[in-house]
């Protein structure tokens, strides 16, 4: 490798390794009354609680050697996601996005409206210019975003 494609290729092991090492999973909410007075589709009269927001990423070499991805763990302590990395899985899917999200509805006695997932997918390759052979590196990101309704009790 000479000296004109080493600079890419460390370039690009380096922003690998600090996306791994930062953590691939985040999950955000919008603050408690932030969607005071917001009317929710097919939910006619029911009051927003919070937006949630979690997405995840993961990096595979050739699209099916997972290398690290999203950790979405259940933490009962918290009683949120985790958060953070998990290397030589493969979380990044709607499954498990669902299961994350409903886990938290759960969790605060909500039920979930306006659900809207997103997903990209990316693939890098750095072949020197010496040889034949390249590193080829699959990265995908997936999310999915609600809003909590507060379930409300019934009466008897």
């Amino acid at each position: 490798m000479n000296a004109k494609t080493a600079r890419p290729a460390l370039a690009g092991a380096a922003a690998l390794i600090a996306a791994v090492l930062t953590g691939c999973a985040t999950v955000n909410y919008s603050l408690p009354g932030t969607l005071k007075n917001v009317a929710i589709k097919g939910a006619k009269g029911a009051e927003a609680g919070q937006q949630v927001t979690i997405t995840t990423s993961g990096y595979n070499l050739f699209w099916c050697i997972p290398l690290a991805c999203g950790d979405l763990r259940w933490d009962s302590a918290t009683d949120d996601i985790l958060g953070g990395t998990a290397f030589f899985q493969d979380q990044v899917g709607f499954d498990e996005l669902q299961t994350a999200l409903q886990k938290i509805a759960n969790s605060r006695n909500c039920d979930l409206a306006d659900v809207y997932f997103n997903d990209s997918d990316g693939f890098y390759v750095d072949v020197s210019w010496g040889g034949l052979i390249g590193t080829c590196f699959g990265s995908s990101q997936m999310g999915v975003s609600a809003v909590l309704v507060p379930r409300t009790a019934k009466a008897k």
